[in-house]
């Protein structure tokens, strides 16, 4: 009876002179609701993570900091980790003013050695002296091989009077990390440069560069006996943590709201519908079939209707996002760091643009037949058409 019930009604919904256009357009609004959330998710999480992994790859995945320690000890360290299949290196990071003829600004100075797994734009096969980005460089003028000066104002000679340190290079590069904090205000230099500056043969931090696992990093750390704090880019951006989720969190709710709307819809069509086959509800139950049958057919039918939309609406969204990412071209503005939108497929968004919707259809059509039940008496129904 159930399969009968079913085919019945859908082709009363779906091919009737009479069908209820009310719900059909319902059953579009799931479609497209389910395809827009798992568009639009995937691309915001690949801009977002694109975001990221530009940013971890220029500061890193987190920073071991120290007080300043030996190179002789950080080396080891490092070889230890490394051992461990944790990717790092040591640096020395230091704020110091960048000088160029009579212009002169504060930056952020990395000090690394040639070779180490540092960014892609400071692992250079030939040795460099100081590499500097666009923005820095279009400020004070500098081009490649330019000479500029470095001045530590923490660290002074004494001479003829107190003047600060400084060291002359000559620039080796003018290039772009393309994330904006980086390209203002960070520079990257030879470690053995600022140790010569600071004249001092220490390291402050231990920079490392892949994913690890915090326990397994504090169980080789607690094998010397240093002192060290540990600071995850989770860490030190949390601003930007915070508001990426919020931006994330606001855009799922914004599409709740949206399938509020669409659930709406769902409710008046199908009050719509069951007045106008309630006659027919009536028949079934005068062939025998009771009521708590009939509705639990018609919740099944609603459910059906509900799977069909939002699953088809998945499917439709992860074939778009496929084609887009394989043939989408370059459609943002110069002005865009991203200017081919990256797409990001995951479970969480499948499950997410999947449930959402599902979920509140199933909700709204559960308030629709209650009401419904309220209202239909089979057998007055019969006594009228009699």
């Amino acid at each position: 009876m159930l399969l009968s019930f079913n085919r019945y009604f859908i082709k009363y919904i779906f091919f009737s002179k009479t069908r209820q256009k009310l719900l059909f357009l319902a059953f579009i609004g799931l479609f497209l609701s389910a395809f827009a959330l798992l568009v639009l998710q995937s691309s915001m999480e690949g801009l977002q993570r694109s975001q990221i992994q530009r940013s971890k790859a220029a500061f890193g995945h987190a920073d071991i900091i120290f007080p300043n320690i030996q190179i002789k000890t950080a080396n080891e360290m490092v070889d230890k980790l490394n051992e461990q299949g944790i990717i790092s290196h040591i640096e020395y990071q230091i704020e110091l003013l960048l000088k160029h003829g009579e212009q002169i600004t504060p930056i952020m100075a990395h000090g690394v050695r040639h070779g180490d797994p540092v960014p892609s734009f400071a692992n250079r096969d030939e040795k460099y002296e100081v590499l500097i980005p666009f923005d820095i460089a279009y400020k004070l003028g500098i081009d490649v091989g330019s000479k500029v000066e470095l001045i530590s104002p923490g660290h002074i000679d004494v001479f003829f009077d107190e003047i600060p340190r400084s060291i002359s290079l000559f620039t080796s590069d003018v290039m772009t990390t393309r994330v904006p904090e980086v390209d203002h205000f960070h520079v990257w230099v030879q470690l053995n440069s600022i140790l010569n500056l600071i004249e001092d043969r220490t390291v402050n931090r231990i920079i490392v560069r892949n994913e690890f696992d915090k326990q397994d990093l504090k169980n080789i750390l607690g094998q010397f006996n240093v002192q060290y704090q540990i600071k995850t880019w989770e860490d030190k951006n949390q601003s930007l943590v915070f508001a990426l989720g919020l931006e994330t969190t606001v855009m799922v709710f914004l599409f709740v709201a949206m399938n509020f709307l669409v659930s709406l819809c769902i409710i008046s069509g199908l009050l719509i519908f069951f007045r106008k086959v309630r006659v027919d509800l009536s028949s079934f139950w005068i062939l025998g079939s009771s009521k708590e049958k009939l509705e639990k057919a018609s919740w099944w039918l609603v459910n059906f209707l509900s799977l069909g939309s939002v699953g088809s609406g998945i499917v439709f969204g992860l074939l778009f996002l496929i084609l887009f990412e394989r043939f989408g071209g370059d459609i943002m503005p110069d002005i865009f760091v991203d200017r081919k939108i990256p797409i990001h497929i995951n479970a969480k968004g499948i499950l997410v643009s999947f449930f959402i919707p599902y979920f509140i259809s199933l909700f709204f059509s559960w308030l629709s037949i209650k009401q419904f039940k309220k209202d239909s008496q089979y057998l007055d129904i019969v006594r009228t058409v009699g």
